[in-house]
This record gives C-alpha cells, structure tokens and sequence, in this order.
C-alpha cells in the first residue's frame, strides 16, 4: 500500500514554555506546499588505528536536532504567524474590520531577544511528525508579475516524534478560506516613488538560527535566533536610459544613498487585505544589466539598514502591516 501526498497537512501552534507543546491550545493549520521534515542526526566515527588496511571501524549516534522546511503561497490571515516566527514582535491591533496587524521585531535582552517558539506537527499522509521548540531561521517572499506571492520558510527544532494518530493538541484540521495572494497586485515604492516596471522580487528576512548542544542529552539545549538580517533583489525592465539604480550621476547603486522601500502584496480577492513591510533605509547594490531576452533588463540588490522608524525598540531594518480579517492580536504580553 502506498500513502497519498495530497493527505498531507501542517499544523502549527505557538509555544508559551519553549521546547513544550502547550497542552491545551487552538493551533493553526496553514496551506503548504513542499513540506519536509529533516532529522539531522550526527555519527561519530570510530577510526582508531587496528592494524587494518581499513578507515570506519564504528559509528556512534552524537547530537541530533530536526529542520522543517516549507513553502507557502501568502495568505493575509495567516502568514502573520510565520511573519512573527521570525520577527517576534507584539502585534499592534488596529482598526474595526478589515483590521490592521503592525509586527516589528522583538528586541529584549533579558530574554536574549528571542522570538517564541512554536510546535509543529507535519502529517505526510502516512505519519504525525511534531516538533517542539521549533524557531525559525529564515523567512524568504519570491514575487514575480507572473506567479503568486511565495514564502519559503526554515526552522530548527528538537528531535521529532512521530505517530499513527493526529497528536493532541492536533486533532481537528480546520483551515480558513483565505484566498492566496497573486504577485502582480504588488506595489513597490522607492524613496516615495512607485516603480511600475519591476517584474520579480526578492526578500529574505535571515535569523541565521543554530542548535546550541550541552552536556547530558543529545538534543539542544536550545534552538538559538541570531540577528536579523534583511535583504532582497529586484529585477526590472530597463525602460528608462536614465536608470536611477546604475546611470545616473547619483546612481543609488554606486553611491552611498539609503533609500526608503516599501512592498505592498494586496489580494484582490478578500476586500481590504494585503501585506506590506516597509524598510526605511535600504542600500542598493551589484547591479548589473542583463540581455538574456529580447529586452534589456536590470537586477539590483539591497540591504536594509538597522534604524529606529522600523523599531518598536532599538533598532530594525525592517517592519511589517497585515490587513486582514482577524480581529485578535497574533501576539501580545511578551
């Protein structure tokens, strides 16, 4: 007998004691598409000299933490959970419906300013894999005029367990029926001004996340966020031999010149809803023209710059709004 992929789902449920699955809780179960789900389970090897014209003698199990990796099309009543994964942040409600979500990131030394972490439990049509103390490392958007919205998401966990049967608190799969987010309906504007001939993005919003291991259990102590770091790339028909990124005498490309960018992704779909993040002082880099097609093109990157516009405390590169239907906050009292 063989197991049907499209059985699959993915449920996710935020954390109040890190690396414990809360045992009473609402999860959430999110759309996803190319889920999986990696052991990584060390061997040490055992090459100690025997008089054998031979190496590996023994391999012996070391430490172990698990990684799930997903893609995702954007949904506005969701995806704000992946957004706090990353960020961490209070979310800010305003509005009376649809209603506003603003997620910075999280900035707390007491705590090591670590976002909380969530369960997940993936089902491959076959088995129950849940993992706790799951953190994310990395949240990357893909949009081009053709496609939809896309996210890729990455987390280190602890090590899976796995079953027959749906885990509590997973046990009823309840799904909205958000409508996804097509890529052309964004709006990209640089230092105020909206660019109407870009045809693909990226943004990936890096936490560079990594298991720290102690003595006494082979799995982490902890899975550690390190700082986030945010950056994207562009691609653009060169409409315009005045290219304001690369040809001009103040070329934002070649010359020190921290431009404010704002993406707005908005579903056509559901009235009102739409995400946006808005980096205030954004670098532009490595450009470079392209002639792959039978139109000249421009790709340039960019680094946002820490400020303190896009912080709720500190400093941020980045901040976030989602306009959606859900009334409540995502996250709040942390």
């Amino acid at each position: 007998m063989a197991f049907l992929v499209a059985n699959s789902y993915l449920g996710i449920l935020q954390e109040t004691t890190r690396g414990t699955t809360p045992p009473a809780g609402t999860p959430v179960y999110i759309p996803v598409f190319s889920p999986q789900v990696t052991p990584m389970q060390t061997f040490l090897r055992d090459e100690a000299l025997r008089g054998s014209p031979t190496l590996v003698y023994d391999q012996v199990q070391g430490v172990r933490h698990d990684e799930y990796d997903a893609k995702f099309y954007l949904y506005a009543d969701t995806f704000p959970w992946l957004v706090t994964s990353v960020l961490g942040g209070n979310d800010t409600v305003t509005g009376a419906g649809p209603y506003t979500h603003a997620i910075k990131l999280y900035n707390n030394a007491a705590n090591g300013s670590q976002p909380r972490s969530f369960s997940i439990m993936d089902f491959d049509g076959a088995n129950y894999f849940t993992m706790t103390g799951a953190q994310a490392d990395s949240l990357a958007l893909t949009f081009g005029a053709e496609a939809a919205a896309e996210a890729t998401v990455k987390f280190f966990a602890n090590p899976y367990t796995s079953a027959t049967s749906a885990p509590s608190p997973f046990t009823s799969l309840s799904l909205s029926t958000e409508h996804m987010i097509p890529a052309w309906d964004t709006t990209i504007s640089v230092a105020g001004t909206t660019f109407t001939y870009i045809s693909t993005g990226e943004l990936t919003l890096a936490r560079k996340t990594a298991p720290i291991f102690t003595m006494g259990t082979q799995a982490p102590l902890t899975n550690f966020a390190g700082p986030l770091e945010v950056t994207g790339k562009f691609t653009a028909v060169v409409n315009s031999n005045a290219d304001t990124w690369s040809t001009t005498a103040s070329a934002t490309a070649l010359t020190r010149s921290p431009q404010a960018v704002v993406i707005t992704m908005t579903d056509p779909n559901d009235t009102g809803h739409q995400f946006s993040v808005t980096m205030t002082s954004a670098q532009f880099h490595d450009v470079k023209r392209t002639r792959g097609k039978e139109y000249t093109e421009v790709e340039v990157s960019f680094t946002a710059n820490a400020n303190i516009t896009d912080a709720s405390t500190g400093y941020s590169p980045i901040a976030t709004t989602t306009i959606n239907g859900v009334s409540t906050a995502y996250q709040t009292g942390y």
